[in-house]
């Protein structure tokens, strides 16, 4: 068995993953690379591992997930951040998570991606697509089509295109609705719109949605893919989201994990007295 460690080197240093690998290879399972999360690999190195395996929290995996799905890697991650909705394990489990790889007691949730084109590139997402303004002051008028008619025409802070894994991140702050990662759709989500009559939305992912930036009352506005600036948007020019085929698969205990999660980390349905 070889797996391929990505961490948060804000939270783990050298001498804490020179301990974590020999934890690894004493149970026969060979450790080929170790990198901070954000880094490039190799087609070559990637084809020889077995597994991703992620120590950090929800940011680290978004930083590897593009990568996996590339290369067609499960993504193992144990949390050493702070949410950690994307995490398998917490950070006192890491035994857990060997003995799970050894044993092949490893279940996987398929999380599909957003395909991002805008300035002559093509980024995959795996949590969402934002534009959002520069400045605190004014507001951007933002017209939305879908598969070229038009859905929405409206002021705001800027737009949330999200996956169903993100409708749990900055969607859910932004007043959209929780969807199941299993159901593989995109959720539209205005920021802080100026109209009564602009709302969530969600559609299939085959649709092709055009952002179209018309103005902006105060210098530029960014467009972002899970939480990284992708590109400098100015007035009139736009870009297009839409479902991507590839996919990542993000381990999981059990096949209730979305709802525990749901329950222990965002305290969801739960009775305050």
């Amino acid at each position: 068995m070889k797996v391929i460690i990505f961490y948060n080197p804000l939270k783990l240093f050298e001498k804490q993953l020179d301990e974590i690998i020999v934890l690894f290879e004493n149970d026969n399972i060979n450790v080929i690379g170790c990198f901070p999360a954000q880094s490039k690999i190799t087609e070559e190195m990637a084809s020889q591992s077995d597994y991703f395996v992620v120590f950090g929290g929800d940011g680290t995996v978004l930083k590897v997930a593009e990568k996996a799905a590339i290369f067609s890697k499960p993504i193992i991650c144990l949390n050493t951040g702070n949410l950690g909705f994307l995490s398998a394990y917490s950070g006192d489990e890491i035994k857990e998570l060997i003995n799970d790889i050894k044993n092949g007691n490893l279940h996987f949730s398929k999380r599909y991606l957003l395909e991002c084109s805008i300035g002559n590139k093509t980024y995959f997402v795996l949590n969402d697509v934002v534009l959002i303004k520069s400045q605190p002051l004014g507001t951007i008028d933002i017209e939305i089509k879908i598969d070229g008619s038009m859905l929405y025409s409206f002021l705001a802070d800027g737009v949330i295109i999200s996956t169903s894994t993100g409708s749990t991140a900055y969607a859910l702050s932004a007043g959209g609705p929780i969807i199941n990662p299993n159901l593989n759709v995109i959720e539209i989500v205005p920021l802080a719109a100026h109209a009564l009559n602009v709302k969530p939305l969600i559609i299939e992912p085959t649709h092709k949605i055009e952002v179209f930036l018309k103005t902006l009352s105060h210098d530029f506005a960014y467009v972002t893919g899970d939480g990284d600036v992708l590109y400098q948007i100015k007035t009139n020019e736009s870009f297009v989201v839409t479902g991507s085929e590839k996919y990542i698969k993000l381990a999981q205990k059990n096949n209730g994990y979305f709802f525990d999660a749901l329950k222990q980390k965002l305290g969801f349905g739960r009775r305050f007295e």
